[in-house]
């Protein structure tokens, strides 16, 4: 017998009201306004009565296509294989992207003198619980963007220089930490959220609609 909503921990009962919500919203059982409002109400939920009331209208059941996509798309990913220990990203006098699919070492040093760097972890396969990232910026810049949900642990010594931390929220117990210790002279540089949940979640639910 499944167990009843008002004894589920309220986290996992949000996590599965976000779900049946996409869902639904994916297959056209409501407007991309009522998926927005119920996501940002869901996301707000102080009480298990407020998200059952979310989606007790809602017909359509999960299925195991949705699951295993989802999977792939929100599940931090993972490599037992280790990689380099240490990822030397250099920019001088010029600008260097990392994005996509790549995998984290467990130390990444990002060195930009007169440059800049992009550096992405939202498609990122870590090999490491615990990354660290050290940014030494000289007349140069860095943005440093992360998926939600995950980890950050930030501290930066400045002259003449700027350092953002963007990340309001920690992650769980689970996701991947990031551990950034930066210098900035004459440069600055930002940790930025690639895509807030309703973006993602928006993204993900276009992805999934049936072919009709």
């Amino acid at each position: 017998m499944p167990v009843a909503s008002c004894d589920k921990p309220i986290e996992l009962l949000r996590k599965e009201t976000i779900d049946l919500i996409t869902f639904n919203y994916s297959h056209g059982e409501i407007s991309m306004e009522s998926f927005e409002r119920r996501l940002d109400q869901a996301l707000d939920s102080k009480t298990h009565e407020e998200l059952t009331a979310l989606t007790g209208d809602l017909d359509l059941k999960i299925d195991n296509y949705f699951k295993e996509r989802k999977r792939q798309k929100f599940d931090f990913q993972m490599d037992a294989n280790p990689a380099e220990d240490v990822d030397e990203i250099v920019s001088i006098f010029g600008g260097t992207d990392r994005r996509g699919v790549w995998k984290v070492s467990k130390e990444i040093r990002i060195s930009t003198i007169f440059g800049g760097a992009d550096v992405d972890f939202s498609e990122a396969v870590f090999s490491s619980k615990r990354t660290h990232v050290k940014v030494f910026c000289l007349f140069g810049g860095a943005d440093i963007f992360v998926p939600e949900g995950i980890n950050v642990v930030a501290k930066s010594t400045c002259i003449f220089g700027g350092f953002g931390n963007k990340i309001r929220t920690n992650g769980s117990p689970d996701a991947p930490m990031i551990v950034v210790e930066g210098f900035v002279l004459f440069g600055g540089f930002d940790i930025k959220l690639n895509k807030t949940l309703k973006e993602r979640r928006r993204d993900f639910a276009n992805k999934v609609k049936p072919v009709r």
